[in-house]
């Protein structure tokens, strides 16, 4: 006996094979093999043809691959063939490419000291609807990297869009909180006011991105034995944020009230005490014009304070309101893309040949 023989179909390429194991250093023949190839085309898979070809050699035969680099999803295609060629695993296996000679060197090896037995004596293949309840299962639909993958994808895009929708709506509530402070006759009223319309933008935001979320699980996890249906539990409301403070009198205060009888007292008596006759009648009028005066120097003074703190406690709230909303949609993201993971993790597994 002298050399190896190759057989397969014509997809799988068995000349290409043999010009590489020739470079090797392998004798390729056709009679009176001391071992056997069986090329198999990852493009499809085997046949009844590959079936024959098995059941016809005599010598130790191997059952090779050929061309991976041209199939990313060898694996799973080569685990295949083995399952309805080599069921008892009695044979050699390799996968090479004969592009760049990956696998060849270790089966020109295998070629010089072929260690498996010839291929045991067929056995009546069931139909395909038998085929259904053997043993090893092939996986339908998307494989582990794809559904991560598009998890991964799916998530990413949920997020920016969510996170680019409160930025946009906290902004625009800033500017019109600002311009609105300008005219604030009561303070309760418009920190309530502001309040409820971050509320609105958070349950808003987050409606959203559960939306998303569940669309997301729902389709990286189609196909998947013991997945609830249903959509994600929902996170709880945001806390409200505190209301306006109550500015009470202060020293400021006093001063100002001083200030502004001080003041109003000058300008009566000017205003005043040419006019008036008297000094009892002047100084009735210099005193009611000077109280007069003071009290809208105090109501003007006391009303720019109030609305400066107005103003400073709104620009705290709404950017204590967007970091915190941010971060409870990190947060949900984050949980739901380790909770999905963990499901496709658990409910599907790599091919091994």
């Amino acid at each position: 006996m002298t050399g190896v023989r190759i057989v397969g179909l014509a997809g799988a390429e068995p000349s290409r094979l043999g010009e590489a194991l020739v470079a090797a250093g392998v004798d390729v023949g056709d009679t009176e093999p001391d071992a056997v190839i069986v090329a198999i085309d990852l493009s499809c898979d085997v046949g009844d043809e590959e079936r024959e070809l098995l059941a016809a050699q005599s010598a130790p035969t191997a059952i090779v691959a050929c061309g991976v680099e041209r199939h990313p999803d060898w694996p799973e295609t080569t685990a295949r063939a083995r399952d309805a060629l080599d069921p008892d695993r009695a044979l050699a296996l390799f996968a090479v490419s004969a592009a760049d000679g990956r696998g060849v060197d270790d089966l020109a090896d295998w070629c010089r000291a072929p260690d498996t037995a010839a291929p045991a004596p067929a056995r009546r293949t069931p139909t395909p609807v038998v085929a259904l309840a053997d043993p090893v299962r092939v996986a339908a639909g998307p494989q582990r990297s794809d559904r991560m993958s598009g998890l991964r994808a799916g998530i990413a895009a949920a997020r920016t869009e969510t996170a680019t929708a409160v930025r946009e709506s906290v902004q625009s509530l800033a500017v019109t909180a600002d311009r609105a402070c300008a005219d604030v006759r009561d303070g309760r009223a418009f920190g309530a006011w502001l309040i409820e319309s971050i509320g609105v933008i958070a349950s808003t935001a987050e409606a959203g991105l559960d939306e998303r979320l569940n669309h997301v699980r729902r389709t990286a996890t189609l196909g998947l034995p013991g997945v609830d249906p249903g959509d994600i539990a929902p996170e709880p409301p945001m806390r409200p944020a505190s209301p306006p403070p109550h500015r009470n009198g202060s020293g400021e205060d006093a001063v100002v009230l001083l200030l502004g009888a001080a003041g109003g007292f000058g300008a009566g008596r000017m205003l005043v005490a040419p006019l008036v006759d008297g000094w009892l009648l002047g100084g009735v009028v210099t005193a009611v014009v000077g109280v007069a005066v003071a009290a809208w120097i105090v109501g003007v003074r006391r009303t720019a304070a109030a609305r400066a703190s107005l103003r400073r406690w709104t620009a705290d709230t709404v950017s204590l309101a967007r970091t915190s909303m941010e971060h409870r949609l990190i947060a949900r993201v984050t949980a739901v893309e380790a909770h999905v993971s963990r499901e496709i993790w658990n409910r599907t597994g790599p091919r091994r040949v």
